[in-house]
């Protein structure tokens, strides 16, 4: 009988990469399940299957300071214990999971939600430019193992062409593209034939979300919008909204019931952050809204310009809000924008996901890498 282990970074709150864990496990019930840490809190459908944890868990400072435990993560998933060797191992990557020790032994498939962030992103470069030789020394030691790492992996999928490219040029690897699964069942066009009135953001309050240049790309073209989510700037977004020439609400934490109302209610999502895949986009589609959004990363995979949504050129209010006027001034079918999240739903998730663990793609040699 072949074994399987799936191991994920770690289970935080329930976001993207770890709604995909989630529906990874739910297609393999038999298989062992992993993580860096987890938050007792946040609740998980995994059928009642436990998930082994890592030394990193026993403390709460240590699960939620991850940019002071960065670089124990390896060892902590070196050290972890586990039931005993496995045929094939899948990792759900995003930072250091490929150090997971059974990996190096089984057949391993790496699924890469986006090549190491804090090694490789480019808005963690320009913070840490600011800080000294000694950070961009760090950074520069975090990329040598991110590539090291590689070599322990057999096969590569990536949830965005995007991120195909990122693995192509930092590891020398290629790798089968598999887009993260969107809860198209629940995510769902309105059966009452309400009116649409306004903009939606869904976003967290950090600040690469962009959510200055919503409001003010709102501003410009004159709609209304709501903005959607939590997160620590908050008060500084209230405060730019007051100043914006605009019309601005916020729903603070909605539930998910709530945020499918507020998708169904309105006229376009402003997504305007460049994103590994972006699950928001999608759902707002699932649920008939069409998107605006970046001609760059996800969205070049989930929104059909001209057909769902226009894609923005640059990420600057003005293009954002040329994209809204020409939307509102040729509403697109909500018929089409539900045709094409269909395309990202669960099952066909899961139906990739067991094709690429039975048949997968060969990709170049590790020795690149190296």
């Amino acid at each position: 009988m072949t074994t399987l282990a799936i191991a994920h970074e770690w289970l935080a709150g329930r976001a993207g990469s770890e709604k995909t864990f989630e529906v990874m496990a739910q297609a393999f019930p038999e298989a062992d399940l992993f993580a860096l840490t987890r938050e007792p809190d946040v609740p998980f459908d995994l059928g009642g299957r436990p998930v082994a944890t890592t030394i990193l868990d026993r403390f709460a400072v240590l699960r939620q300071r991850r940019d002071l435990t960065l670089p124990l993560m390896p060892i902590a998933w070196s050290l972890l214990r586990t039931h005993g060797d496995y045929d094939r191992v899948l990792t759900s990557s995003h930072a250091c999971v490929k150090a997971f020790r059974p990996g190096r032994r089984a057949e391993h498939f790496c699924y890469v939600h986006a090549p190491m962030r804090y090694a490789w992103d480019r808005r963690i470069d320009a913070r840490a430019a600011g800080r000294g030789k000694t950070v961009s020394a760090a950074l520069e030691v975090l990329r040598r193992w991110d590539v090291r790492s590689t070599r322990f992996v057999d096969h590569f999928a990536a949830n965005s062409t995007a991120v195909r490219e990122r693995i192509r040029c930092f590891y020398g690897r290629d790798a089968r593209v598999i887009h993260p699964p969107v809860d198209t069942d629940f995510y769902t066009p309105a059966t009452d034939g309400r009116p649409r009135h306004g903009a939606l953001a869904v976003s967290r309050f950090i600040p690469y979300k962009g959510l200055d240049l919503a409001i003010d790309a709102c501003a410009r073209a004159r709609i209304p919008l709501t903005i959607a989510g939590s997160g620590p700037l908050e008060g500084a977004l209230r405060a730019h909204a007051g100043t914006a020439q605009g019309e601005v609400h916020f729903e603070i934490s909605p539930t998910d019931e709530r945020l499918r109302e507020l998708y169904r209610s309105s006229e376009v999502l402003v997504f305007p952050s460049e994103e590994d895949f972006g699950i928001v986009p999608v759902e707002s589609q699932a649920c008939g809204t069409p998107v605006i959004a970046l001609d760059v990363g996800g969205t070049r995979d989930t929104v059909l310009h001209g057909r769902t949504g226009f894609l923005a050129p640059r990420q600057e209010p003005e293009s954002l809000a040329e994209g809204i006027r020409k939307l509102l001034a040729t509403p697109l079918s909500p018929s089409n924008c539900r045709s094409n999240a269909e395309r990202f739903g669960r099952n066909r998730f899961q139906r990739e996901l067991r094709e690429w663990l039975e048949t997968p793609t060969e990709d170049s040699s590790n020795a690149n890498a190296l």
